[in-house]
């Protein structure tokens, strides 16, 4: 059949070559469209390396200097730990930390150079995150080399221990293998000239790649150790699923007179998700990904009404030779399977000239890849993609007129024609 196929588009090839060049031109035009939204959906997709889910931030503030008294700033220590330890009795919660330097979907950001012992000219530029060790639970860290030991995450050890993302061990130091990096020594420039022994650092874990935002590129990440809770840092709560619904207002409700001591009082509390969708409105994220979304729709509208109507033409246009071959004995199945090969065909045909096209104009950088890096796996996928979304409206174009010319009666059909 095949072959019989492969002759009948070359008979044709005057009138099949303009379909051939409109399927040509479209996949690639339908590969960069789809191409353009992976870009965004893939860096969405991507793993932070830390868990937000059924996590809370927590922020406690402090009353004016004009209404605190001597009393109340004396006992400020005392309280916070009162009311540290209320949140971790609270009903539905499951662990409690606090941190200071980046915080997720925001502006507030902590970072730093820090340089291997071994070159002390390679600085690499990294974001600080300094955590107390139930952070590690709260956060769902999970190393990719070496051990989140709990014990020794303080800062009376020396070198002081940091768990640091894969990719500031790799800009740090090469490692061959993410475990070589286990033991390994650096220090912060900036205090080259101190006698603080702060400057040395000893690398306890490596944990997958680290970012910001969902739509963010991956960036060097290093955690330093956080010995207590203090107010003016972010408090994070894991909260266990089945009290998520509504914890934020429940929290405010019964907690709020309660943070109401000395000279603290409960400034919000809010979802990381909550923060994530507020911070791409501020960003402005929603609003550009809505439009070039948009825009991706509208074009694959029309290209989805150009082969349609195409081939849908094509199609009703042959129903004389659908019914001269189910006059001469063909199935419906046997005639429908035969037009659906048919346009396959030409699509394949097609899609060739169209791939080498395609991974020209990847090769030339001219794909949109500010979040998600080019490779050979976002390539195929995006072009196998484009081929099976035109091979369904290829084939819903070809089966639904030609269904409707099988139920004619054959003579009838040769009649008109």
């Amino acid at each position: 059949m095949w072959r019989q196929i492969l002759q009948q588009i070359w008979n044709q090839r005057r009138a099949n070559v303009w379909l051939w060049a409109e399927l040509m031109v479209v996949t690639v035009l339908l590969w960069y469209g789809i191409d353009l939204v992976y870009n965004y959906e893939g860096a969405l997709h991507q793993p932070k390396g830390y868990d937000t889910d059924c996590v809370f931030d927590l922020m406690v503030g402090t009353q004016s200097i004009e209404v605190i008294d001597d009393a109340d700033n004396q006992r400020a220590g005392e309280d916070f730990t009162y009311l540290y330890n209320l949140i971790k009795d609270y009903p539905g919660v499951e662990e409690v930390c606090a941190y200071y330097g980046c915080v997720p979907y925001s502006d507030n950001n902590m970072f730093e150079g820090y340089s291997p012992h071994t070159d002390s000219a390679h600085v690499v530029r990294t974001f600080i995150r300094y955590v107390t060790p139930s952070y590690f639970n709260v956060f769902r860290l999970k190393p990719l080399a070496g051990t989140l030991g709990e014990s020794r995450w303080n800062t009376g050890e020396y070198p002081m221990p940091v768990l640091m993302s894969a990719d500031l061990a790799d800009s740090l130091f090469h490692p061959r293998t993410l475990t070589e990096t286990v033991g390994k020594t650096c220090f912060n420039p900036y205090f080259l000239h101190s006698d603080r022994p702060l400057t040395n650092y000893r690398v306890m874990a490596v944990l997958p790649r680290h970012k910001l935002d969902d739509y963010q590129r991956y960036k060097p990440f290093i955690y330093l150790p956080l010995d207590n809770a203090l107010f003016w840092q972010n408090i994070a709560i894991r909260v266990s699923p089945d009290h998520v619904a509504g914890f934020a207002e429940r929290f405010r409700r019964d907690m709020q007179s309660v943070f109401d001591r000395g000279i603290f009082y409960l400034d919000y509390i809010r979802s990381y998700d909550d923060m994530k969708a507020a911070y791409d409105v501020q960003q402005g994220t929603v609003n550009y990904l809505n439009t070039a979304y948009a825009v991706a729709a509208f074009f694959v509208f029309n290209v989805f009404l150009c082969v349609l109507a195409t081939f849908w033409y094509r199609t009703h246009k042959r129903r004389c030779e659908i019914a001269l071959r189910m006059a001469m004995g063909s199935s419906q199945t046997a005639v429908l399977r035969y037009f659906l090969a048919e346009g396959l065909s030409l699509l394949l045909l097609a899609a060739i000239p169209a791939l080498v096209i395609a991974l020209h104009l990847q090769m030339a950088d001219l794909t949109v890849h500010t979040l998600v890096d080019t490779s050979w796996e976002r390539f195929l996928v995006c072009f196998a993609g484009a081929v099976i979304m035109l091979a369904g409206v290829i084939a819903l174009s070809i089966w639904y007129p030609a269904h409707r010319v099988m139920h004619i009666v054959p003579a009838e059909a040769l009649h008109d024609e």
